[in-house]
């Protein structure tokens, strides 16, 4: 059904229900326009046109298999580059949050290469993404609001399931490391990049590719190509679900409907790390003693029945707090001091303590010892305050992140026990 005709550009009323301007095509259900429909000067495919390349009826076969193979080689340049920055950190011994930085800059300049990548093939093999601009607004709208409330039901349920906030280890880091530099060049890529160049080469390009054969195996072979671009096993399922959801916003809405969706997803999580991470700390009690810890850390305890905990920060730092009860009376903090300096305080082997860095110093809950440590191969801190009866071991593994270290410090400022009254 036309609904107008400017001599320029027609708009008409698909049986789908769906409503295009100047287009021969439907964006949504790719039927054809109806005939009274054809017959109108401002039907032109040229209109939904973009700089990628003249328009055409539909890719070749043989467009389509160089497309896939095209995104193939996408996927597995991205991995080759992984492998290659694993393998420099692992043997260079690179701390951990200087590694998510440096993966920062080399994924921008990845996508990029890809970008540029993908558009020259486009216009080499005449696909062109359906863009969206006849209703560009509605269609950002639109997938803003699909991409918002699809992460916000994401991390409610995995914080119902697990008891805690679930966050992503590299928005983690950026919003837990207190440099606005690294938030931002995070946003950047989280929420900007990432959002314009997955979807141009999953759905713009590869779906498009095999828009002919129909919208299902369009959907489903790009949100493949997705979920195996994430190279994570453990998440292949829902990424998969993620491209599905994000190809049917793109047949619905175009590119721009897509990438809208997708940059509020990221974006949700973003800004739920950032308040995670920054959010007030919860007090946990143990045996006889109190201490709060952030609430953006999964708290346990070692095993059924203990009343120590083990929490685990969203970058993998792991603080513990134990305590071991003693019979007789509880040496002093300096005592204790020169024991592990000179290697006689009984530690678990684990543990390998730097006997020249043990400092006594005064914390809220008494006098106690400080000393650093190499913790199952990582960086940490072991401190020792003697207790009423008992005393207490609270120990830190780094994550490499100065925000983990703060944390742990905050912690021993928390740290209160018993009254020798009770």
């Amino acid at each position: 059904m036309v609904l107008s005709d400017n001599g320029w550009s027609t708009r008409w009323r698909c049986g789908c229900g769906y409503d295009n301007t100047g287009r021969d095509l439907c964006l949504m259900c790719n039927l054809p326009a109806p005939e009274e429909v054809r017959g109108t000067p401002g039907l032109r495919a040229e209109d939904e046109a973009s700089f990628f390349s003249p328009p055409v009826e539909g890719p070749a076969v043989k467009a389509r298999s160089k497309a896939s193979r095209t995104v193939l080689g996408f996927i597995v340049a991205n991995v080759v580059l992984q492998v290659v920055e694993f393998a420099y950190f692992a043997a260079n011994d690179v701390p951990r949050a200087t590694a998510v930085k440096v993966s920062l800059f080399i994924g921008l300049a990845f996508y990029a290469f890809a970008a540029f990548w993908v558009l020259g093939r486009s216009a080499t093999l005449r696909i062109r993404p359906a863009l969206g601009r006849e209703n560009a607004a509605i269609g950002a709208a639109e997938g803003a609001v699909v991409g918002g409330v699809a992460a916000v039901l994401l991390v409610g349920v995995l914080r119902l399931v697990t008891g805690h906030p679930v966050l992503d280890p590299t928005t983690a880091f950026l919003s837990s490391e207190g440099s606005l530099g690294a938030l931002l060049l995070g946003f950047v890529l989280i929420v900007l990049a990432a959002p314009v160049v997955e979807e141009l080469v999953f759905r713009g390009f590869m779906a498009e590719s095999y828009r002919p054969h129909g919208r299902r195996l369009a959907i489903v072979l790009s949100a493949a190509a997705f979920s195996l671009a994430h190279l994570s096993v453990a998440q292949l399922k829902y990424y998969l679900v993620m491209g599905v959801v994000l190809g049917l916003v793109y047949w619905r809405r175009g590119l721009i409907g897509s990438i809208a969706t997708h940059a509020a997803f990221n974006g949700v999580l973003l800004a739920v790390a950032v308040a995670a991470t920054h959010g007030p700390a919860v007090e946990h009690s143990l045996a006889g003693a109190t201490v709060r810890i952030p609430g953006a850390y999964s708290v346990t305890t070692p095993f059924v029945g203990s009343d120590d905990i083990v929490a685990q920060g969203p970058l993998g730092a792991i603080i513990e707090v134990a305590h071991v009860d003693v019979p007789g009376p509880v040496p002093p903090a300096e005592e204790l001091g020169q024991a592990l300096a000179r290697g006689g305080l009984p530690l678990p082997p684990e543990i390998a303590v730097i006997s020249s860095s043990v400092v006594v110093f005064d914390l809220p809950a008494g006098r106690a010892v400080s000393v650093d440590a190499d913790i199952d191969g990582r960086d940490g801190r072991v401190v020792i305050v003697p207790g009423n009866g008992e005393v207490w071991v609270a120990s830190y593994r780094t994550d490499g992140s100065v925000k983990s270290s703060e944390d742990f410090d905050e912690m021993l400022l928390s740290l209160t026990l018993r009254s020798p009254s009770t």
